[in-house]
């Protein structure tokens, strides 16, 4: 049920990062949900967890957009990875260090993305824009992490206490 669950979470997330409305860009940059979605899960859930739910989110959006299939669930895993890993040490209820946290995160995941469409051939302009957009992006996730780390934390503990009780009630 909690696999269930986070997937209707990603495909709402993948349904708003895809069609939703022309708000959800500011400052010309719109945020990675999926990838935000998958970060917050590995800060809450661990790093299995957070791998698990960044590779299927990942390649839900792989599957939406059809363009390097495989190369963004590789890489939205790998940072789901190590922010659960890294959320094992850090004080993640603190803001500062979730929104530095999933800033990093942001920012190692798309950088993976570059550089795996770089390996196969794609030329990348490395110019100051790109740099613009990646942070651009890192901290609009940041910021909406901050806003989106409570209401997560409160499902997932709902998500676990209906996954035990039916669980112990067949």
């Amino acid at each position: 049920m909690r696999y269930a669950c986070y997937g209707l979470i990603f495909v709402a997330a993948l349904a708003l990062q895809s069609a939703g409305p022309p708000g959800l860009v500011l400052f010309g940059v719109q945020p990675q949900l999926v990838l935000l979605i998958a970060l917050l899960s590995g800060m809450i859930e661990g790093p299995v967890s957070g791998a698990i739910f960044g590779f299927m989110g990942g390649l839900f959006q792989d599957l939406l957009t059809g363009r390097f299939i495989g190369l963004g669930a590789v890489a939205t895993m790998c940072a789901a990875l190590g922010l659960g890993l890294a959320g094992r040490r850090l004080y993640k209820e603190n803001l500062l260090v979730r929104f530095f946290t999933i800033l990093g995160g942001t920012l190692a995941a798309q950088l993976l993305y570059l550089l795996g469409k770089a390996a196969f051939g794609l030329a990348i302009p490395w110019s100051p824009l790109i740099w613009k957009t990646l942070l651009g992006v890192g901290l609009l996730n940041g910021l909406i992490s901050i806003v989106l780390f409570r209401p997560l934390m409160f499902l997932n503990r709902r998500i676990i206490y209906w996954d035990e009780l039916l669980k112990r009630t067949g």
